[in-house]
């Protein structure tokens, strides 16, 4: 086996079904890690490796942890580096979210890097800006996937104007899934730092 020949089986289009649609507005539609992982194990076998590249950082001012990590495919490596937020705390629940946290950060980092092998492009072109690119040799003539409708326009409950990124930012990260501007916020629903 050379890397060519895995390279285009690694490239080829996941079934359908294989996106998923998260019920955030905020997140983009995605392929689970455990995809991927199984696609490297069924067209590279022993020939892939994954390395996690130092420790997790952590980002104390925003709750989250990043990890990096190395995929290698027959001596061919691409890099890729995961986030996700944790719960501070000193409980044995806010040990273990950590765990978790750490995890989902590993597992978005093995995503990005299956990415930079163009692993799911041709799954995920049509609900990234990117897609439609001419410079970007992708075939979606094969794809009979339906694209769902684009989520709605997320508005204020309170007063009813579009949220801006920097309202949805401010809502994530303090984790408040009712739509409110930055000036409607409830101040109960603000986290304590």
């Amino acid at each position: 086996m050379n890397y060519k020949d895995i390279a285009q089986a690694l490239q080829e289009p996941f079934p359908n079904g294989t996106v998923q649609f998260p019920s955030s507005s905020k997140r983009q539609a995605h392929i689970p890690v455990q995809v991927y992982i199984n696609r490297l194990e069924k067209v590279a076998g022993e020939h892939w490796s994954w390395t996690i590249i130092g420790e997790p950082m952590i980002v104390e001012a925003d709750n989250a942890v990043i990890v990096k990590g190395e995929l290698s495919i027959l001596g061919a490596k691409r890099g890729g580096m995961g986030f996700s937020h944790y719960v501070r705390g000193k409980d044995s629940k806010s040990v273990s979210a950590f765990k978790n946290a750490v995890n989902a950060a590993e597992s978005d980092a093995i995503r990005s890097a299956c990415d930079k092998f163009l692993m799911g492009w041709s799954d995920l072109a049509p609900y990234r800006d990117w897609g439609s690119n001419a410079g970007i040799d992708i075939n979606l003539n094969n794809r009979t996937e339906a694209i769902p409708e684009k989520d709605v326009e997320r508005v204020c409950q309170r007063c009813a104007k579009k949220l801006t990124d920097v309202d949805q930012l401010f809502l994530e990260v303090n984790r408040i899934k009712l739509p409110y501007c930055t000036e409607h916020v409830p101040k109960h629903l603000i986290k304590k730092t």
